[in-house]
């Protein structure tokens, strides 16, 4: 297709199996199949990610100064490197901002994690300011903290995050997973990194809440990839669950494989959501595919991707948790209505087809 511009797309680390690392090598993959050619650059490259990206380092200064072509900046935590060539650039800009999670989160745990978000605040405050921008938000939460930050309301627009969700459900099972998961225990699943601002201590609570005043035949699963940099934060958890007689019922799971986190998902009887802060949250949309009920505390951007497919907790009460979860596991009628919601909205909000449609529309935006 002839007369379209060149599409660059920065990120700091390009990494398989995570949120940001999917929507970029997604996102390549819908502008390339619509005629655009694109390249891919980071700092750091998994090997696994080698055929899709390319080192920093070698892209030419001369990709950056012509006005007519696209830069997309996908931006997470701080970068120097790629700020340098944000704030440079003659490219048509588009950032993507995917959130930075607050460093209060990591100070008690970890000082590189904290001077991450740190700087990444900062380089957010100064980004949020660029004259000639488009910002792309995975959620309506991440625009508005940028306007808050002094964004042009009237250049902001959202795209949820392109991600993996069909391809896992293309997995194979895994046979072993199934069978420890099955049976008449209640499973309730959460996934995503173990990471303080996931508030996995409410969880806990909440499941201590449940067994104690409703189903003593119940388990708690942390599926995510344990950081040992944070270990002080595991032990924490494991602390927490001993404390309140759990432990033996709460099951971290580090690192799994796609047919691991596909038979987690087709075995849970809830989807329970306690995040203090998140962007987005892909796993939610996971369990809308797979049809799992969620059961959410409604803060940050959760609220805005679960929509009305699930149940919204706005106050903390950690009983009012555990009676919801009571309420899905023991009414069939209830888990169906919300499995199918949820599936409803996956198709509507955040199908590939439509999230590709949405990006098609921003790139015609930016060429005017």
């Amino acid at each position: 297709m002839s007369g379209l511009p060149n599409i660059c797309l920065l990120t700091q680390n390009l990494v398989p199996y995570d949120a940001i690392g999917n929507d970029v090598a997604q996102m390549r993959l819908a502008l390339m199949e619509t005629g655009y050619s694109v390249r891919v650059f980071a700092e750091g490259i998994h090997p696994a990610c080698a055929s899709i990206g390319d080192p920093i380092n070698l892209a030419p200064k001369k990709l950056w100064q012509s006005s007519d072509d696209i830069l997309i900046y996908h931006h997470s935590t701080g970068w120097p490197r790629g700020d340098e060539i944000l704030f440079n650039t003659q490219n048509k800009i588009v950032l993507r901002y995917h959130n930075i999670t607050p460093a209060r989160f990591f100070a008690p745990y970890s000082l590189p994690h904290t001077q991450a978000c740190e700087f990444g605040i900062e380089s957010t405050k100064r980004i949020a300011k660029l004259p000639r921008i488009l910002i792309v938000g995975d959620s309506s939460y991440n625009c508005e903290e940028l306007i808050a930050l002094g964004a042009n309301p009237d250049n902001c627009r959202v795209l949820p995050p392109f991600h993996l969700t069909e391809e896992l459900g293309r997995e194979m099972f895994d046979l072993e997973t199934l069978s420890r998961y099955s049976g008449s225990t209640a499973n309730i699943l959460f996934v995503g990194g173990v990471k303080p601002n996931k508030g996995h201590a409410r969880a806990i609570r909440v499941f201590a809440e449940y067994r104690r005043h409703f189903n003593d035949r119940s388990r708690l699963i942390f599926a995510g990839g344990l950081d040992e940099r944070l270990s002080g934060y595991v032990n924490e958890l494991k602390t927490l669950a001993s404390q309140l007689g759990v432990a033996d019922h709460v099951i971290f799971t580090g690192s799994i494989t796609g047919a691991q986190l596909k038979s987690l998902y087709v075995s849970a009887d809830v989807f329970l959501c306690t995040s203090e802060h998140e962007g987005f949250c892909v796993p939610l949309v996971e369990s809308m595919f797979f049809r799992v009920p969620i059961i959410a505390w409604g803060v940050t951007a959760v609220p805005g991707t679960i929509g009305e497919c699930g149940f919204v907790l706005d106050d903390w009460n950690e009983f009012a948790f555990a009676a919801h979860i009571d309420r899905v596991v023991e009414d069939d009628q209830t888990a169906a209505h919300l499995g199918t919601s949820g599936r409803r909205r996956y198709r509507e909000a955040f199908a590939p087809g439509v999230l590709r449609q949405m990006m098609d529309g921003i790139i015609s935006e930016v060429m005017q």
